[in-house]
């Protein structure tokens, strides 16, 4: 009997919400999404993935996925210690893309087989080129009081309570949310809530919501503050197609 195949690919086209992917023991996974945004969230932060960006999420880490819209996944599935990565944003080239939709339909492959090796040769390199942009990530604080902050800012997106108001409620001061977010996380509670809030914005946009209502439901008064806080954060305009190239090089954040 053969033995297991070193890469497995699974295909789903999903029409929005949320996705538990298979997650076979001892097995890394790349999610790519040809069309459609999806933000994949596991224990250490949530990542938004466009169509120009695929996902690496190594063996034993449990995540979910959601997906803005419908999303026509192509996920691989390499056996462990083919590519030594923790979860990052990788950057998807023209040709990775053809590479990683040919390989999807060739698998399962085997190392043993001389073209099958070739290909994983080939595909494990251009992995290598990571996604420049934090943009698209945000960090999930672990210490409680943190955590439970964090919870209270998702809880709040559009009705926008101030952060002194929300600090009460954790059973912490400001002063020491702030010092554990920055410790954490790298910035600063309102930072933090701004990242939140625009990935939470490109996920709606790339359901094709209009940008006066998704700026309403992420706690923005106005189209012109969202917009501009938008363009801080992402380096492009709303309006842009933002599940295709126009996120390919944002601003860098601040903070």
């Amino acid at each position: 009997m053969r033995h297991e195949p070193d890469v497995r690919s699974y295909a789903v086209t999903h029409r929005g919400g949320r996705l538990v992917l298979p997650q076979a023991e001892g097995w890394d996974q790349l999610i790519y999404s040809a069309h459609g945004t999806v933000t994949v969230h596991t224990g250490l932060g949530s990542w938004v993935v466009p169509p120009h960006r695929a996902m690496w999420v190594p063996g034993g880490i449990r995540h979910r996925i959601d997906v803005a819209g419908r999303a026509t996944l192509r996920i691989l599935y390499f056996a462990a210690g083919l590519r030594d990565a923790g979860c990052q944003v990788l950057v998807v080239s023209r040709l990775l893309r053809e590479l990683i939709m040919h390989t999807v339909a060739e698998a399962p492959l085997y190392l043993d087989v001389p073209r099958h090796r070739n290909l994983v040769a080939v595909l494990t390199d251009l992995l290598g080129d990571v996604a420049p942009e934090p943009a698209l990530q945000l960090p999930t604080p672990a210490e409680p009081r943190a955590r439970a902050m964090a919870d209270l800012l998702r809880e709040h997106l559009s009705d926008a309570p101030g952060i002194a108001a929300l600090a009460v409620r954790t059973g912490a001061s400001r002063r020491t949310l702030e010092r554990l977010f920055q410790a954490e996380t790298g910035m600063t509670i309102g930072e933090w809530r701004r990242r939140q809030r625009m990935l939470e914005a490109l996920r709606l946009l790339s359901e094709g919501r209009p940008v006066a209502e998704v700026a309403g439901a992420v706690g923005y008064a106005t189209p012109s503050a969202f917009s501009a806080a938008f363009r801080t954060e992402l380096g492009v305009a709303p309006t842009q197609t933002v599940t295709a190239e126009a996120v390919a090089a944002p601003a860098r954040p601040h903070g």
